[in-house]
C-alpha cells in the first residue's frame, strides 16, 4: 500500500472517535493546491507527495507532520484494515 492509498482508506473508511479531524488532515495531503492528480516520490529516503496539475509538493518535515496529525486522529479506528493504514502511515514518519 502507497502513502496516497492509506490517505484515501482513511478519507474513505475512517470511523471513530475524532475521525472526522483525520479525513480532514488526510484529504489535505491528497489535495494541496486543489488537485487529485498525486504522484507519491520516493528519492532516497525523501518520501513525499507531489501534485501534478500545480507542481506543489509535500515533503519531509512539512508531510511528516501532516501524517502525525492523521495519526493523532485515527485512535478509535480499529480492526485489520485500521492496522494496515496505520502501519503504512507510521512508516512514513520513522
Amino acid at each position: 500500500m502507497t502513502i496516497e492509498e492509506a490517505l484515501q482508506a482513511v478519507v474513505n473508511e475512517a470511523t471513530g472517535g475524532d475521525a472526522a479531524y483525520a479525513k480532514t488532515y488526510a484529504n489535505a495531503g491528497l489535495t494541496i493546491g486543489g488537485s487529485k492528480n498525486t504522484v507519491v516520490l520516493q528519492v532516497g529516503n525523501a518520501i513525499g507527495i507531489a501534485h501534478e496539475k500545480t507542481g506543489k509538493t509535500m515533503v519531509g518535515e512539512e508531510l511528516r507532520v501532516q501524517i502525525l496529525y492523521v495519526l493523532s486522529n485515527l485512535g478509535n479506528w480499529r480492526g485489520e484494515r485500521a492496522r494496515e493504514v496505520k502501519s503504512v502511515l507510521k512508516k512514513v514518519i520513522k
